[in-house]
This record gives C-alpha cells, sequence and structure tokens, in this order.
C-alpha cells in the first residue's frame, strides 16, 4: 500500500511538474529612486531624500515552462529622487525634483526557485529599453539665503543678491532648471529580482513582482554634460549620474494557454462521458 501511495505521488508531480502556463495580465505599483549624481553629491544646497514615485498602469505577458520561463511587462513607469534645499545655516527651505517619465518595456529570464505547479517562485533577471516621455528638474523653495559654489551660476534675475557668506535668493515655484531637451530619449536599466505567480483556479493568477533597476547610462544628453564640464560659471557641478529604483509591483492575469494537466482531466472527463455503444444482437 505504501508503495503504490509513494507510485502515485510521484506520477503526480511529474504531471505537475510537466505543466506549461502562458498568461497575460495587468499590474500597478510603487517606486524609490535613487539618483545618484556625482556632482549634486558635492553642492552644498542639496540633499538627498526618501522618495515615492508610482507606476499607475502595466501589462504583463509571461510564459512558463519546466524550471524556466520569461515575462515582458511594459509600463509607464516615474524615475528620480527629490533633494531637500538648506540654506546657509542648514535649515530646509525647499525641494528639487529629479523626475523622468518613461514608457518602460522590460524584457525578463525567470528562474523557478520551487517545483509547484500552483505557486511558481522565480529569480529573474532584465534588460529595461525605457523611452523618455518627459524628463525635467524643477525647484520651489522659499526666499532664502543659499551657499552657491563657487563655478556654478547664479541667475540674473531681480531678487539674486551676491553677498559674501552666500546668495539671497527670492521665492520660486517650480521653475524649470533643467528642461527635457537635456535628457536622452532612450535610457536602458539592467534589474535583478523575485517575482511569485500565485494560481488561483484553471484561469486567473495573482502576480508580485520585486526587483531592484540599475541606470546603464547618464539620463542626460552629451551636448549638456559637456557644457557642465566647461571651463568657466556652469549651472551644475559636473559628475556623473546614474538612476536607481527599487520597484514592487502587484497584479492579476489571465491564463490563457491551458495547464497540460488541467487538459489531460478534460479530456478523461470527455472520454468517459460517451454512451456505451449499443451491443449487436446475438
Amino acid at each position: 500500500m505504501r508503495a503504490l501511495f509513494l507510485a502515485a505521488l510521484a506520477l503526480f508531480s511529474h504531471v505537475l511538474c510537466g505543466q506549461n502556463v502562458e498568461s497575460f495580465g495587468v499590474f500597478g505599483g510603487l517606486n524609490f529612486p535613487f539618483t545618484v549624481d556625482q556632482g549634486l553629491s558635492k553642492d552644498p544646497r542639496y540633499f538627498g531624500r526618501f522618495t515615492i514615485r508610482g507606476t499607475p498602469v502595466g501589462f504583463a505577458y509571461g510564459y512558463d515552462k519546466v524550471g524556466w520561463g520569461y515575462v515582458v511587462t511594459p509600463s509607464y513607469v516615474t524615475v528620480g529622487q527629490k533633494f531637500i534645499i538648506k540654506n546657509t545655516d542648514g535649515g530646509e527651505v525647499g525641494t528639487r525634483d529629479v523626475q523622468m517619465n518613461y514608457f518602460s518595456l522590460p524584457i525578463a529570464l525567470k528562474l523557478h526557485i520551487n517545483t509547484m505547479a500552483f505557486f511558481r517562485l522565480s529569480m529573474v533577471a532584465s534588460l529595461n529599453v525605457n523611452y523618455l516621455i518627459k524628463g525635467q528638474e524643477t525647484i520651489t523653495h522659499v526666499a532664502a539665503k543659499l551657499r552657491y559654489p563657487a563655478s556654478v551660476i547664479v541667475p540674473q534675475r531681480p531678487g539674486y543678491d551676491v553677498v559674501y557668506d552666500g546668495v539671497f535668493v527670492p521665492a520660486e515655484n517650480n521653475l524649470v532648471y533643467v528642461d527635457h531637451d537635456k535628457f536622452k530619449p532612450i535610457q536602458l536599466f539592467a534589474a535583478i529580482g523575485f517575482r511569485s505567480d500565485f494560481d488561483i483556479n484553471e484561469d486567473w493568477s495573482l502576480n508580485f513582482d520585486g526587483r531592484a533597476n540599475f541606470g546603464l547610462l547618464d539620463p542626460r544628453t552629451n551636448d549638456y554634460l559637456n557644457t557642465l564640464r566647461a571651463d568657466g560659471p556652469v549651472p551644475d557641478l559636473p559628475g556623473e549620474r546614474r538612476e536607481i529604483y527599487l520597484s514592487v509591483g502587484v497584479g492579476i492575469s489571465r491564463i490563457i494557454e491551458g495547464k497540460t494537466g488541467f487538459k489531460t482531466k478534460v479530456t478523461t472527463r470527455k472520454r468517459y462521458n460517451h454512451a456505451p455503444k449499443p451491443r449487436g444482437k446475438r
């Protein structure tokens, strides 16, 4: 009896592991961005702050085989960190908002960690091709005295007055400091993380996806970077920049290709539902 049970369990496990799943769904989530900028890190006016951005909507297409799979998750995503602006006394007087809105197309390879048919936990590695929809940096602050680095341009506008220990600046509200044309239209991200797919039934699956995304390129154009490196007054301190963000997404998917195990059950049920053939007369 025990041997029969083990044989049945082994056969059941083989059927489960042999299931393939194709699905299509929608998801939403949050991003936690970090702008790693060598120039801003040396500027006494700016200090990074914890920032949350949204991924309001995205779509997911995935296919899972035995031990591995892939998933494509195009979405609208916002990255870029906010920075606190401090005055010469160290008080917070405003923010600098670095923001880029992308249409993102991540293509990810999934390596399954477990072998359960209804729950797949996977390691994922992806390459994201991001197309820039809008990029800009804006500044908002109250009237204050700021400590400008010696090589940074002071705006030649009313209210900006240079004194011996800083620069008096007027209040600004969403002043565009770096405009859209200073950003590259295409950005590449490499990402690693985990994804789980929990099949509620034969038709629907819940999905959770968490990844760390690393920008491979400086998001600003080469012309603008050359402007920052030029001799004389510049808009910002020069330095390399990379965008990093942690993404968390939750979604639901429709299973559009049946699992082999489910198909087998349906086929078997249909086979035994046929009416018995009438026997001929003796």
